[in-house]
């Protein structure tokens, strides 16, 4: 039997890709890495050794957590981004890392969405919107109504610069035409202290911090920064139910990869995760500290993350705020 140089090269081919196709069928072979962009026993490092944990039983591999801090994330994503496209060192990627840090920061050096696969999201956190009861404020449209005809006057507290507080400041002023007089504190606790004494205003600040301040009147609580309602704060509304849809703000954690990493990977990876989100050890673990799962499967994550990398990078640059 005999073949022309078409086939030939046709047969060539085929086999070079064939020890591909078979790393592919039998992944993970072995370890893989998974980068935590922030410090060991930070929230994201401690929920994302729960969620290694039962995910690596599912797949049959270890996964090797590797801590790459700095630039509030932007050091692990940008090793992730340069890393092969094989699997094996995947990035849990935040709102920070995948949609606020090109914005704020100008020495960042990836592209959130274009240099990342987004794989399976994993878990978030929502902010609520608190005053101080002095004000006399009951409702996020007498807030706003004030702030408009006082421009400046309301002293807005935060965490600090480009922490999720005042992230959501920066969306709120943006959606509303208002203007706050922002004044960020090296914490949100700190911040939060000088809200319950009336030195601030309002500020936004995770729910399960302020839950506990809300149900003694020490704060009010005017609307939660999540589309749904928080089963700690069941009587807040949400920002769409106060009249503001466009307000919705989440500190979200996802899985993600290199660009190029193979198709039946991605699947393979976003499959385990929606099964492992169903662990009783995984929601017990978020449910510790406030934090609820986003079980939303690839390529759903893909245009969501796209969504939030555009939302902040117009919602930032309108406001001109950017850090070194």
């Amino acid at each position: 039997m005999t073949i022309n140089r078409r086939q030939f090269s046709a047969a060539a081919g085929l086999l070079s890709l064939s020890p591909m196709l078979r790393a592919q069928e039998a992944y993970p072979a072995r370890p893989i890495t998974l980068v935590v962009p922030f410090s060991a026993g930070s929230v994201v490092d401690q929920q994302t050794r729960v969620i290694a944990r039962v995910l690596s039983t599912r797949l049959g591999q270890p996964f090797v957590i590797d801590n790459k801090v700095g630039v509030s994330g932007s050091i692990g994503a940008e090793f992730v981004s340069r890393a092969a496209p094989d699997g094996y060192t995947l990035l849990v990627g935040t709102q920070g890392t995948q949609g606020t840090n090109s914005a704020l920061y100008k020495t960042i050096r990836y592209d959130p969405v274009k240099d990342f696969v987004a794989i399976h999201g994993l878990s978030g956190n929502a902010n609520v919107l608190v005053v101080s009861p002095h004000l006399g404020i009951g409702t996020v449209a007498e807030l706003v109504a004030y702030a408009r005809k006082n421009p400046g006057k309301l002293n807005f507290g935060s965490g600090g610069n480009g922490t999720s507080g005042h992230l959501c400041l920066e969306l709120l002023q943006n959606r509303t035409g208002t203007r706050f007089t922002h004044v960020p504190y090296k914490a949100s606790s700190a911040a939060l202290v000088d809200l319950i004494s009336g030195n601030v205003d309002a500020m936004f600040d995770f729910v399960q911090t302020s839950a506990p301040h809300i149900r003694n009147g020490k704060i009010r609580a005017l609307a939660v920064t999540r589309g749904q309602r928080m089963p700690m704060l069941p009587d807040v509304p949400t920002m769409a139910e106060a009249g503001y849809p466009g307000i919705e703000a989440l500190s979200w954690g996802g899985l993600f990869a290199p660009a190029k990493t193979p198709e039946a990977i991605v699947k393979r990876l976003s499959a385990e995760v929606t099964e492992t989100l169903r662990s009783p050890e995984i929601k017990s673990s978020l449910d510790a500290v406030g934090s609820f799962i986003i079980d939303m499967p690839h390529p759903e994550f893909q245009a969501y993350v796209a969504r939030e990398a555009a939302k902040w990078t117009e919602v930032l640059r309108t406001a001109g705020v950017s850090l070194e």
